[in-house]
């Protein structure tokens, strides 16, 4: 080995180097750019078809439809990309504060540099606490005292095991590995795109957007509606060509059949979940995906890693149980001393520094502890203490463990980690230490006391676990921990003794049916590599499952983004959260049945949104279909379907969405449609129909005040509509006074309408007429019937009975009013 390559580069060779590309060049991509989340909130079909009925519009000359189109479809992509780039700025300066330096060898002299200035060849200078940036070879180090001294790597992110990797000259160092005990040197050999980290997160690069039942099922909607709408202009259009009718009718009635397509809807979606995520966000939950937060109300599968997640990656000191029949305090002034002595270098030392005290004493040798052969070892000579101390796994440390083997039993029955302390009255002398291997034990050790430990789990991890299960949400936790450790974890954290486990090594042998099958068994498993992970979440999502996965580390990338909902904790790994739709900010587990709930509420908000928006459609095209085919004029302008989408929809809407409360929401989209908006739907056609034909057939009152009576009567029963939208359970009227918000905001849009109806200038502006107090009268008495018959219909529930026959009757088959 040179003395360059010991001493690393030279300022010159570093920047040579990184111009002919070698450096460690890559994009700390925290989230989407700007470009990206502007790009997914355009570029959608319900957008890019608005967009075009705009220019259509423009086209056909009316500018004041097109504005209010083009509006709503504006506002809808800047709510979605504000609250996407709002996450992004957020995940951004987490990252900037997260973001390692490095500390190389440049011209003899340690330097610290960014990571992205590392080059191949560059020596890194690694001590206890820094992470790994590019993969490299550790070194002999001739500047420390022992030239090959070992260093203990932590590979957690990577493997999601938290036991130690001991590294020797020679070994290999991975990006993304943190040195935990030890200090050296490592050359670095791949950078960039070729570390071992950014391997493993290329497939996380690559951005999908998942959609929702809720967006799916109104992206549905919406493209029925499209064709719809433009089935009935193509209708209007020969109408026009074989009847003579004037283009500029024509235009108007286009525009009306155009504005059926419910672009409002898609905008209280978005502002759902704008609303969604401000109200989480105040729990310390980032929202990074604006519909990420409904999506949690639909999860029945949540996949939980161990370390990191569940636990708070420290361990915490349980008792002494002593083995020899010396005094325990005595056992605890002695172990307190060894910790002192040898220094809380690792998280077990250190939760046993934190709960003893002790003074440090001269030693004759150390011995570091290593996962390799679990075991710390200190020799002393001096008047309070005679021989060699250790501490480790007692099957390592022992040949047998008979003598105490029950007690160790009793412990790790109780999800507790045990240690053994012993003594041997042999003095391990410096050179008795190998360089190139593991030390051996001395001889005759005796045991002294079992030590035990828990892993600290997150606060109330118990008890938001059971609110998942009340819930109906199946548990999955998965690790790359040994199995019996994470199967005693889980007992802590809530899961039952019932329970099983399997381990990877296992599933590795398995056929992929075999595979599929263990994953609905299990609910444990261990020693799971982050492809097993991957696997494990696409067979519960090719289950039919709803799958959350939680994690934060780089091994948990994948499964991340596999699963329908990512969640990840701040101080998880940058590539973790950069790809996860929810960040939990100062890893508050306990905010997360939050966030469910908030799911909740913004599909019971949505649910009644939905029902007037769909309801004011499905009547309006009937009627337009209908007033068609019986031969009268265009029932609507398009002045007075913007009162008609404005007053009993468009705002009512917005307050609905606002108001909405959490719990179980009673039905799906589609439930919903058949439930709701068919009986409330066709019976609105039946009474504005009458009304239409009563003035146009049979009254002598002229097509303008014929549109007015009829955009009365509809704007009215848009109103019921607002105060029934929630009451179709069978309880009706009698339950209109327990949201008096909905009441007050009837009277509220009813108070709007009398103004524009007082105010002449307004009135002519909107094509409206002013009405007898026959005209009145008449509607009143039409619209208050119908809302008294849908009542019944709901209350009584002769849709249902219409539909099925049979309804009611014990061997019939039943509308199922529950989604599950």
């Amino acid at each position: 080995m040179t003395d360059q390559v010991k001493l690393g580069l030279t300022s010159a060779e570093a920047a040579e180097r990184k111009r002919q590309g070698m450096a460690n060049d890559v994009e700390m991509q925290t989230s989407r750019s700007l470009t990206d989340i502007l790009k997914a909130n355009l570029l959608s079909i319900a957008n890019i078809t608005l967009l075009s009925i705009v220019l259509i519009l423009l086209a056909l000359g009316k500018f004041a439809e097109a504005f209010a189109t083009g509006g709503v479809v504006i506002v809808n992509i800047l709510l979605g990309a504000f609250q996407e780039y709002r996450a992004k700025r957020k995940l951004d300066q987490i990252a900037l504060l997260t973001r390692p330096k490095v500390t190389v060898l440049r011209d003899s002299q340690p330097t610290e540099v960014n990571q992205s200035d590392v080059v191949v060849g560059d020596v890194i200078i690694l001590n206890a606490g820094d992470q790994a940036v590019v993969d490299g070879k550790l070194l002999e180090d001739p500047r420390a005292e022992n030239p090959r001294q070992r260093v203990d790597m932590d590979e957690s992110l990577l493997t999601g095991e938290s036991d130690l990797i001991a590294k020797y000259p020679g070994d290999e160092i991975l990006s993304g590995s943190f040195c935990v005990v030890g200090s050296g040197i490592f050359v670095a050999e791949r950078v960039g795109n070729e570390s071992y980290a950014q391997k493993l997160t290329k497939g996380a690069r690559e951005y999908t957007r998942v959609y929702t039942p809720l967006q799916k099922q109104i992206g549905i909607i919406v493209r029925v509606l499209v064709i719809v709408a433009l089935f009935l202009s193509g209708m209007l259009g020969l109408k026009a060509a074989f009847n003579e009718v004037s283009f500029g009718a024509t235009v108007e009635e286009a525009a009306v059949a155009i504005s059926l397509i419910p672009q409002g809807l898609l905008l209280m979606i978005t502002v759902a979940y704008a609303l969604g995520a401000l109200r989480i966000a105040r729990q310390d939950v980032l929202v990074q995906q604006i519909n990420a937060v409904e999506s949690l109300s639909h999860v029945d599968v949540l996949c939980l890693d161990k370390t990191g997640t569940l636990t708070t990656n420290r361990i915490l000191f349980d008792a002494i149980h002593p083995l020899n029949g010396m005094e325990k305090s005595q056992i605890e002034a002695q172990v307190g001393d060894y910790i002192a002595t040898t220094g809380a270098n690792n998280r077990t030392a250190e939760a046993i520094s934190q709960a003893i005290e002790g003074n440090s004493q001269p030693t004759v040798s150390t011995i570091p502890f290593s996962s390799a052969r679990k075991w710390a070892a200190a020799s002393f000579e001096n008047g309070q203490y005679q021989g060699t101390y250790i501490l480790g796994a007692p099957e390592m440390v022992l040949d047998t463990t008979s003598a105490f083997q029950d007690k160790m039993d009793e412990l790790s029955a109780q999800g507790l980690r045990v240690l053994l302390f012993a003594q041997s009255p042999q003095i391990i002398k410096p050179d008795d230490i190998p360089e190139d291997r593991e030390p051996n034990l001395p001889d005759n050790v005796e045991p002294i006391a079992l030590l035990s430990f828990s892993d600290e789990l997150r606060p109330n991890v118990k008890d938001v676990l059971a609110n998942f299960r009340k819930a109906g949400i199946t548990l999955k936790l998965i690790s790359g921990d040994n199995p019996d450790t994470v199967a005693a974890l889980a007992r802590q954290a809530g899961f039952s003794k019932d329970d099983l486990a399997i381990s990877g090594k296992d599933l590795a042998h398995l056929s992929q049916l075999e595979f599929e099958e263990a994953v609905r068994q299990n609910a444990i498993f261990g020693r799971i590599t982050p492809e097993q992970k991957q696997a494990i979440v696409a067979a519960l999502r090719k289950d039919e499952c709803y799958v959350a996965m939680m994690g934060d580390g780089v091994n948990d990338v994948l499964s991340l983004k596999q699963s329908q909902v990512g969640i990840a904790m701040e101080d998880g790994s940058q590539a973790t959260r950069s790809v996860a739709d929810i960040v939990l900010l100062g890893n508050r587990f306990e905010s997360l049945p939050k966030a469910f709930l908030e799911g909740q509420r913004i599909l019971n908000g949505m649910n009644d949104v939905n029902r007037l928006f769909l309801t004011r459609t499905f009547y309006t095209v009937l009627l337009i279909i209908i007033v068609g085919f019986i031969g009268t004029e265009f029932p609507f302008t398009p002045l007075h379907n913007a009162l008609l989408t404005t007053l009993p929809v468009g705002i009512p809407a917005f307050f609905l969405t606002a108001w909405a409360k959490s719990g179980k929401p009673k039905r799906d989209l589609i439930t919903s449609m058949t439930q709701f908006v068919l009986p409330a739907g066709l019976s609105f056609t039946f009474v504005t129909l009458f009304i239409w034909i009563l003035y146009r057939t049979y009254g002598e009152a002229d097509v303008e005040t014929s549109r007015s009576v009829l955009t009365t009567a509809a704007l009215l029963g848009g109103l019921w509509i607002i105060l029934l939208v929630d009451k179709e359970d069978a309880q009706g009227f009698r339950l209109y006074l327990e949201d008096m918000r909905r009441v007050v905001l009837a009277i509220a849009m009813l108070v709007t309408f009398l103004i524009v109806m007082a105010i002449p200038t307004v009135r002519e502006f909107f094509e409206m007429t002013t009405l007898s107090w026959a005209d009145l009268a008449t509607i009143a008495a039409s619209m208050t019937a119908w809302a008294i018959a849908l009542d019944v219909i709901w209350r009584h529930r002769v849709f249902q009975r219409l539909m099925i026959p049979d309804y009611g009757k014990p061997d019939a088959p039943q509308i199922k009013l529950e989604i599950e």
